[in-house]
C-alpha cells in the first residue's frame, strides 16, 4: 500500500511538472501558484466571452493575464476593438492592454516565423523560453510573460530581433511581483512610441476604441523596434 501511494505521488508530481499554462512551465513560472490559477481563470473567462460575442469568423484575439493584468493581442476591425476592451473589463482585471495589428503582408507565414522564433528563443543561452509567450503577425512579433530580470528580458528581445523575417518587436515582458506588491503594480509603457504601438486601458475605465497598433508599419519594412514594460 505504501509503495502504491508513493508511485501515485511521483506520478502526480510528474504530471504537474509537465503541465503548461499559456506556453509556460508551471515549475519554471515566477508567479505564485495562486496567482497563476487566478490568471488562468481570468483569461479563460474573457476568451470565452469574446467567442460568445462573435469574435471569431476569421478574426483572432489572444488573451493573456499576468498578475491580473490582461493583454488582448490580435487583428480585428476597428469597430470591434472598443467592444473587446469593454468585454474584458467586465471581469474586473487590474488593467487591459491592447495590441491590435493592422493588416499587412510579409514573405514569411505566421506559422513558419513563429516556429523559427520559438526555436531561437529555446536556443538562447540564459533565457528560459518556457516563460515567454509570443504572438506573430506578418513579421511583427509581440513578447509577453514574466521574466526573472532585465537581463533576461533583453536576451528575449535581442533573440526575437535576430530572427530572419521579423520586421518589428514589441515587448510586454514583466518582472516577478511579490504578493504584497500586486495591488500596487501597474504596467507602464516606456517612452518612445514604436510603429507597433499598443494601448492600455485601466480597469473600469469607460470603454473607448483603442488606437490600432501598426498604423505606420508594413511587412518587410526592416524596422525592428521594441517597447517594454518596467
Amino acid at each position: 500500500m505504501k509503495r502504491l501511494a508513493l508511485l501515485l505521488l511521483l506520478l502526480c508530481v510528474t504530471l504537474l511538472n509537465g503541465c503548461a499554462y499559456t506556453g509556460y512551465s508551471i515549475y519554471d513560472d515566477q508567479r505564485l501558484m495562486g496567482t497563476m490559477s487566478d490568471d488562468k481563470e481570468l483569461s479563460a473567462k474573457i476568451k470565452t466571452a469574446l467567442l460568445d460575442e462573435s469574435f471569431s469568423g476569421g478574426w483572432s484575439v489572444a488573451v493573456y493575464s499576468f498578475y491580473g493584468h490582461v493583454f488582448l493581442v490580435g487583428e480585428i476591425p476597428d469597430t470591434m476593438q472598443g467592444k473587446a476592451v469593454t468585454i474584458a473589463n467586465r471581469y474586473k482585471p487590474r488593467s487591459v492592454t491592447t495590441h491590435w495589428f493592422t493588416p499587412a503582408t510579409s514573405d514569411s507565414s505566421n506559422f513558419v516565423l513563429a516556429t523559427k522564433l520559438r526555436k531561437d528563443l529555446i536556443a538562447t543561452k540564459g533565457l528560459s523560453s518556457t516563460r515567454i509567450d509570443t504572438e506573430v503577425n506578418s513579421g511583427r512579433v509581440v513578447l509577453l510573460g514574466v521574466v526573472r530580470d532585465d537581463a533576461e528580458k533583453q536576451l528575449a528581445i535581442q533573440a526575437a530581433r535576430g530572427v530572419g523575417g521579423v520586421t518589428g518587436v514589441t515587448s510586454y515582458l514583466m518582472f516577478p511581483q511579490k504578493a504584497g506588491q500586486l495591488d500596487n503594480m501597474q504596467p507602464e509603457h516606456a517612452t518612445g512610441v514604436s510603429p507597433m504601438d499598443g494601448n492600455m486601458e485601466p480597469s473600469g475605465s469607460p470603454s473607448s476604441t483603442p488606437v490600432p497598433s501598426g498604423a505606420n508599419s508594413s511587412g518587410g519594412s526592416g524596422d525592428v523596434e521594441s517597447r517594454e514594460l518596467p
